[in-house]
């Protein structure tokens, strides 16, 4: 999912884009770790605390650029008939995914090899399928701090110089100019948020001849800074403040800081599974993760769910994407609607999140959220209820409804490990996950009723 679901993760901050809008306008994208130049949240360090990585919102960069598809053959033998849903078979995809295949983020080697996975099974399945590639300018921030075998991940702060610089890292307080050594020169200074802004900081390092500084931030989690108006000619990187005494711990070391951030272009691609000559009705998941985590849960979960519906429920009119890129602004699902709909479709039902049960929710359009109630029911084993995501969050369905198709998100709720190395396969629940497979496929099942299929 791209973004957050709590406050919990508000100070955990990822370079990364993301997407949101209601179904009356086009899927806007802003960047969720919204960096604004001179923007200031205290009267100390001019900074833009991340509130957590969703998805997104704003107006944003155009949207991506499609490619020629890649058919994918069918295999010589398909898998056993449909028949009722196999969480096994969903744990198999995640495993597959969070496992073998691990960290999936946007326009990688490891996205491209999930895409093929998807692509097999789904081409296993019966489906005629589409490898759908697209591309689009995704900003990047690869800055690091190197101390021995210790690497922390650092965020460049906005006006400071890009590029690599060493020297024995020394304790420097919070960067007044009294609390700089005496001995800064070709030195490395590590020094607390608060008590100046950034760029006097910076300044002062520079004044003092050091060779770079690194701003640990005063909560467990990263942030974003600027240094204003002011320039500087070396690097400045922040870091999470949960690195805070492993840093201190190194003082007296040498130090190697990366300030690298900017803007590339990268290819993702869509999988797309169809049965018939149109898609009457949609299922779909995003199968990329974070960098910071094998996102086990978000997406691997939705990913595995979504196939196994696509193979119990395969129906002429019924066709299954796997979006790619979700994590940096729901540019596969953009894609996807921009070369491929202009409404038409019945529904779709986009699942992010289904291992870990907390508040599980259908978020979304309205009308579609209480036919999949009246559906499923309301036993005391039927977890889900109409919901919202939280400001800084979203998911793949919004592209759909901005052009007209009734669609919802179906998610098991928060999750304290997503969009962290937490996220893994053992950190999934198999029985919430069953709970969440068997009430998806009730829902789909009702839903297909519709189109006259089973």
């Amino acid at each position: 999912m791209t973004g957050r679901l709590s406050a919990t993760f508000a100070s955990l901050l990822v370079w990364v884009l993301v997407a949101c809008s209601s179904p009356a306008a086009a899927p806007a994208v802003a960047t969720n770790t919204t960096v604004t130049p001179d923007a200031a949240t205290a009267p100390t360090d001019r900074t833009a605390t991340a509130p957590s990585a969703a998805p997104g919102r704003g107006g944003g960069p155009p949207p991506p650029a499609t490619l020629p598809p890649r058919p994918i053959p069918p295999p010589a033998a398909t898998v056993s008939p449909a028949g009722p849903v196999d969480t096994d078979r969903v744990v198999a995809h995640v495993r597959m995914l969070a496992v073998d295949i691990g960290i999936r983020s946007a326009g990688t080697d490891a996205e491209r090899r999930a895409a093929d996975y998807i692509a097999s099974v789904l081409a296993s399945q019966g489906y005629t399928t589409t490898v759908e590639p697209f591309t689009f300018d995704m900003r990047y921030d690869e800055s690091a701090v190197k101390v021995g075998d210790l690497q922390v991940r650092g965020l460049l702060l906005q006006g400071a110089a890009g590029g690599t610089a060493s020297g024995v890292l020394l304790d420097s307080g919070n960067g007044a100019v009294e609390q700089i050594p005496a001995d800064a020169r070709g030195r490395v200074l590590l020094m607390r948020r608060g008590g100046l802004s950034f760029g006097q900081k910076v300044a002062n390092a520079q004044q003092a001849g050091a060779a770079a500084v690194v701003v640990v931030n005063t909560e467990p989690g990263a942030f974003r800074g600027t240094l204003g108006d002011q320039r500087a000619s070396i690097p400045a990187v922040a870091v999470a403040g949960d690195q805070a005494d492993r840093l201190a711990a190194a003082i007296g070391q040498q130090a190697t800081v990366t300030a690298a951030a900017g803007s590339r272009t990268v290819t993702s691609q869509n999988v797309v599974g169809r049965r018939g000559a149109a898609c009457r009705a949609y299922i779909g998941a995003h199968y990329d993760s974070v960098p910071e985590g094998p996102g086990a849960n978000d997406n691997a979960t939705g990913t595995g769910t979504m196939l196994e519906l696509a193979r119990v429920r395969a129906t002429d009119g019924l066709c299954a994407v796997a979006f790619g890129s979700e994590e940096v602004g729901l540019r596969g699902s953009q894609a996807f609607v921009g070369q491929h709909l202009a409404g038409g479709a019945r529904f779709m039902l986009n699942f992010d999140m289904t291992g870990r049960i907390d508040d599980a929710m259908i978020v979304g359009d309205p009308g579609l959220t209480q036919s999949i109630l009246g559906i499923i029911g309301s036993g005391a084993d039927q977890p889900l209820r109409a919901g919202a995501f939280p400001a800084n969050a979203s998911s793949d369905h919004v592209s759909f409804s901005a052009v007209g198709v009734p669609a919802v998100t179906i998610t098991s709720g928060d999750d304290p490990n997503i969009h962290t190395a937490q996220d893994t396969f053992e950190a999934v629940r198999p029985a919430d996950l069953r709970t969440m497979l068997t009430h998806g496929d009730a829902a789909l099942a009702g839903l297909l009723k519709t189109l006259g299929a089973r």
